[in-house]
């Protein structure tokens, strides 16, 4: 018998809320938690740096399916960032590359600095990144000399706020889109005030959509405490509408199936998908709001459907 079908936890599906200690990589929190657990089927929504502390979501079993919708969640970060100092990482981590030595701005010029942050617009990614340009790794290709030519992508700031300026550490409060860096923000705000630069010195993440840093915690000590711990795949998705179904329903529509939009959810228009709940309670499918198929078949809705996005199978919920 495998190691993972004579572990009785080797079926958890869920969501765990870690509180990420410093130095850890998300992924070393994701290898703990796949050893606690037994099970190999382990992943996270929303990368940490190993300096940053704070708020990640583990995904176990089917759960994982859900995280191209968990890493969309608006988040907010509480931190550090030393201005006037530019390295190759964009944080105090990294190898310096300009220093300031004053005079500093005041803190209303701090505060008109970081406002002129806020709303939408381009963002380029640090070097020292988990993204991928043309196949090659951006972090590896840093690291190797080679760093690579990111484009800049659309994200939003929803709200930055200055918390204290004692020169050259700026405490900040920060509510950004899916996507937004905080430590290209360090960068970004040093060059905008004219201080060469500037690098994030700490970060804590309090909130990832619905969920805060209150409910989250260490690593589980074993897998009794995990599983005491799981937020259920339906309560992952919490802010979702729901669409319930009864046994029929729900085994032709996971069948491949069309069914007529139900009343109550005819007008909803995200964001996200809908969750679709089986006779059980449990979450069995994520659909959209389709319009007409692409040819009439007997016996099925010729107007607006529920469309699949995503089944799950009765053994993974």
């Amino acid at each position: 018998m495998s190691r993972r079908s004579s572990s009785p936890n080797s079926g958890l599906s869920g969501l765990l809320l870690i509180d990420k200690e410093p130095g850890l990589t998300s992924h070393d929190v994701v290898g703990a938690v796949r050893r606690i657990a037994g099970q190999r089927r382990v992943g996270h929504a929303g990368t940490l740096d190993p300096m940053a502390t704070g708020l990640l979501l583990v995904l176990l079993g089917a759960a994982t399916k859900l995280e191209p919708w968990l890493v969309k969640h608006e988040k907010t970060y509480q931190g550090v960032i030393q201005l006037g100092l530019s390295t190759d990482t964009d944080d105090v981590t990294g190898g310096e590359l300009v220093r300031h030595h004053g005079p500093w701005p005041d803190r209303q010029e701090i505060e008109s600095a970081l406002a002129s942050f806020v709303g939408s617009g381009p963002q380029v990614p640090p070097a020292y990144c988990a993204l991928k340009v043309g196949g090659r790794s951006a972090h590896r290709a840093a690291r190797s000399g080679e760093p690579l030519d990111i484009p800049a992508r659309m994200v939003t700031a929803h709200g930055l706020t200055c918390l204290d300026w004692d020169p050259p550490n700026l405490s900040f409060w920060a509510s950004v889109s899916s996507g937004y860096y905080i430590r290209s923000l360090a960068r970004d705000l040093g060059c905008r005030l004219s201080l060469g630069g500037g690098a994030l010195a700490a970060l804590r993440r309090l909130t990832v959509g619905r969920f805060s840093l209150e409910q989250a915690a260490g690593l589980p000590a074993d897998g009794l405490q995990l599983k005491a711990r799981l937020f259920s795949p339906r309560q992952a998705l919490e802010p979702l509408k729901e669409v319930e179904l009864g046994s029929l329903e729900a085994g032709r529509f996971c069948s491949g199936g069309f069914l007529p939009v139900p009343p109550e959810v005819q007008n909803y228009s995200g964001p996200g998908p809908l969750k679709v709940i089986g006779p059980n309670g449990t979450l069995i499918a994520l659909a959209e709001i389709s319009g007409l198929p692409d040819r009439a078949v007997p016996g099925q809705p010729q107007g607006p459907f529920l469309r699949p996005l995503r089944v799950f199978r009765p053994e993974e919920i």
